[in-house]
């Protein structure tokens, strides 16, 4: 074989040439995907979700156990990797084989991942939708005085002819529209539920929340909890079960002619003083209302807001006992950083909007796949509390603590993971290793 054949020549340098070849040995770009697998062994989060889907496969015939393909296909969406196409390429990377198998044996290919999304059947996605609130049940070494449940949606496109994808006219496109359940305090993705493209922002959720409220119950029957969420969700179903469950709700509520006539004193308060005063102008109240449908009052909270380009109001409903501007400020706000900013990150961070199979029973598994890797994500940001990286949204957990070069060398006796000598998060990864070693 010649030189030119196996040495790449680059003909900008002065002082020396510059040469490269492809005899750097065993290496990966994903060193950091290690730390994953001893915070799973930590948790026993992808063993226990494997055992609750059954696997009609002959035991005999098979190269990958399920907990094997579905470690790998996590492993790989928290790594970057979010579609089922990229397990062709990953198979030989040593670090991913470390990490989800042993080193040396090939990981699954795209066809047996496939394989193992379009065999999920109603009874397996029941069954992975109770394990997550069980899991979340016992995130709690001991029974919370209080949790917080957020609700919210996002529009997730569609570019192929996947089942129940339809037209949403709000957003102008064809989508589907998942709807998530997070904890308030730490983000856990307590319910994922994927829902037809067309979908109204509450649908089909007062199923979803009869079911979850009495789990919770069950398990802490003295916590109190409280949903919030926006606009979308204070229909009258939802706040019917959130009254029959004993569970507080702080949902928006749209605005109508009448909430506008009882506010519009308040409003114009608000715009007197901010002309005094020169700034901006918040006043808040209550009221007792009774929309047409609920046939009983239910306490709305209302803001008053005088900008420089003039009134705002905003309204909610609740049956939470707070001063009005406290349950607002102090409460209802904080839903864009535990709630929307959690959903930015399942979506944009680790690509849950991946959902390309065509059937929605496969895709719906998909999405319980990214909702795993998420669980992993927050684990690790909870070990980082203190550090530089404690706060850290999930693209940049994955750049700074996965995306590491590695080499891997292999002796008789154990396996080395090099990391570059100059690797900027060295102390870091000490930290980390010394907790998830303790904990293991």
């Amino acid at each position: 074989m010649t030189e030119c054949n196996t040495k790449l020549v680059f003909g900008f340098s002065k002082s020396k040439r510059l040469d490269a070849d492809f005899t750097g040995g065993d290496l990966s770009s994903d060193g950091g995907i290690l730390l994953f697998r001893q915070i799973d062994e930590k948790l026993k989060l992808l063993k226990s979700f494997s055992e609750v889907i059954s696997d009609p496969r002959n035991q005999e015939r098979i190269s990958h156990t399920q907990e094997e393909l579905i470690r790998q296909r996590v492993m790989q969406i928290c790594a970057g990797y979010e579609d089922a196409n990229d397990c062709n390429s990953l198979r030989k990377d040593s670090a991913f084989q470390m990490t989800c198998g042993e080193l040396g044996k090939e990981l699954g290919s795209q066809p047996t991942m496939t394989r193992l999304e379009n065999r999920m059947s109603k009874k397996e996605i029941s069954a992975c939708r109770k394990f997550f609130i069980g899991q979340f049940i016992k995130s709690f070494k001991n029974a919370p005085a209080e949790v917080v449940l957020d609700i919210d949606g996002w529009d997730d496109p569609t570019h192929g002819k996947q089942q129940l994808t339809m037209y949403h006219g709000y957003y102008g496109q064809h989508m589907y529209y998942p709807v998530m359940i997070n904890h308030g305090g730490t983000g856990f993705p307590v319910v994922v539920q994927l829902r037809a493209g067309n979908s109204h922002a509450g649908k089909g959720v007062a199923g979803i929340l009869r079911w979850l409220f009495w789990r919770l119950k069950k398990a802490f029957p003295d916590t109190v909890i409280t949903l919030r969420g926006d606009g979308g969700f204070s229909l009258p179903e939802i706040i019917k079960v959130c009254e029959r469950s004993n569970v507080y709700y702080v949902l928006g509520y749209a605005k109508n002619a009448v909430l506008e006539r009882k506010n519009a004193d308040l409003l114009e308060q608000a715009r007197v003083q901010s002309c005094i005063t020169g700034k901006k102008s918040r006043l808040f109240d209550d009221v007792y209302y009774a929309a047409g449908s609920w046939g009983i009052p239910r306490r709305i909270i209302m803001k008053a807001e005088w900008l420089e380009k003039g009134g705002n109001q905003r309204f909610l409903v609740t049956n939470r006992i707070e001063s009005a501007r406290s349950l607002y400020d102090n409460f209802y706000v904080q839903r864009a950083e535990d709630s929307e900013n959690r959903i930015k990150e399942l979506k944009l961070g680790l690509k849950a909007d991946r959902l390309s199979c065509h059937k929605f029973i496969s895709n719906q598994f998909r999405l319980y796949l990214h909702q795993l890797a998420y669980v992993l994500m927050l684990e690790l940001r909870k070990l980082l509390v203190g550090t530089r990286l404690g706060r850290a949204q999930v693209s940049t957990l994955r750049e700074k603590l996965i995306k590491l070069a590695v080499r891997v060398r292999k002796s008789a006796r154990r396996i080395w993971v090099q990391f570059a000598s100059s690797c900027p998060v060295r102390d870091i990864l000490f930290m980390l290793s010394r907790k998830l070693t303790a904990q293991s």
